[in-house]
């Protein structure tokens, strides 16, 4: 026997040797697969050879019997069949079992504000759970697409017939400052006449929340710049510094001070979580992606917040 015959193998072929071998009849086996008698005679010949083996005399008349190889050829041949049956059924997923590790790219806001709920309520819920992050005020699609990261939580919707993404929630924009320090800013000269704290601009990331026609005046107050929002606090505390930041920040880093609505428009800031294509289907992640989904509902009700509108006082 060539060492590559058993690429020949069909799990039909195979199916239909099982048939004949427990009915003892070509006709009886026909009958029962709803196929002709020369279809059964073609897949026995491809069997024969490659085996080598007839597989089947004759005793007289119709009547057949199995030889000693296909006997032995039976027994094995279910095996195979068995675990082709469960290679092609649909995997299923069962959280008391599953051992999962899960890298996701955030900023520091999404990873303070949802990732620990997200983190509780995927480790009560497996057998094992590791959850690591990658921290940047934009997450790369590249991390989706090389493996670096499974999910990302993303301001931006992605580009790319490769990424698929799922509105987790709108935030509007507000103005933080230290109540202890410094009175808020009532009219649209105090906004212009104030210093800010703002993120460092970084070559292909969104430096700051601001995008309005005045966004562009108070950039250039912008007298502190930080790698990210946790560090805002640090600056604001004592200081007459103000920040233009995503509203939810009253949740997380910026619990502990002030914050109103800017006299002037500007644009909501939507957050996003991002998949790659080729985990679309995967029960693993599905099950994930609805638990990060329930995890922002969960956060945003013990804000008090709505899922879709998020202005507050």
């Amino acid at each position: 026997m060539k060492d590559n015959d058993y690429l020949a193998l069909d799990g039909y072929s195979m199916n239909v040797f099982l048939t004949v071998l427990e009915q003892g009849s070509i006709a009886s086996a026909a009958d029962k697969l709803g196929i002709t008698k020369t279809v059964i005679g073609n897949c026995l010949t491809k069997l024969r050879s490659v085996f080598h083996d007839p597989l089947f005399v004759r005793t007289g008349g119709q009547e057949i019997v199995a030889t000693a190889r296909a006997e032995n050829l039976g027994e094995r041949m279910r095996v195979v069949l068995s675990e082709m049956q469960q290679l092609t059924s649909e995997p299923v997923f069962t959280p008391q079992k599953a051992v999962l590790n899960f890298t996701v790219g955030t900023n520091d806001f999404q990873r303070d504000l949802v990732l620990p709920e997200l983190y509780r309520q995927v480790a009560s819920e497996v057998k094992a759970f590791s959850l690591r992050t990658i921290i940047s005020e934009s997450p790369a699609l590249e991390w989706l697409r090389t493996g670096k990261a499974d999910l990302l939580l993303s301001p931006i919707a992605p580009e790319g017939v490769d990424i698929l993404h799922k509105r987790l929630f709108i935030d509007q924009p507000r103005c933080f400052f230290d109540g202890n320090a410094r009175e808020a800013p009532r009219t649209l000269a105090d906004f212009r006449q104030a210093r800010y704290i703002g993120l460092n601009v970084v070559e292909g990331q969104r430096a700051a929340v601001m995008a309005a026609p005045i966004s562009r005046e108070l950039e250039q107050q912008v007298a502190v710049r930080v790698p990210n929002f946790s560090e805002m606090a640090s600056f604001m505390r004592g200081s007459d510094l103000l920040a233009i930041a995503p509203g939810m920040l009253r949740m997380g880093a910026l619990a502990e001070f002030s914050a109103i609505s800017p006299l002037f428009n500007l644009p909501s800031i939507t957050m996003f979580m991002l998949w790659h294509k080729r985990h679309e289907g995967d029960a693993a992640h599905q099950w994930v992606r609805a638990q990060l989904e329930s995890a922002v509902t969960n956060v945003m009700q013990r804000g008090k917040l709505s899922k879709f509108n998020l202005v507050g006082v």
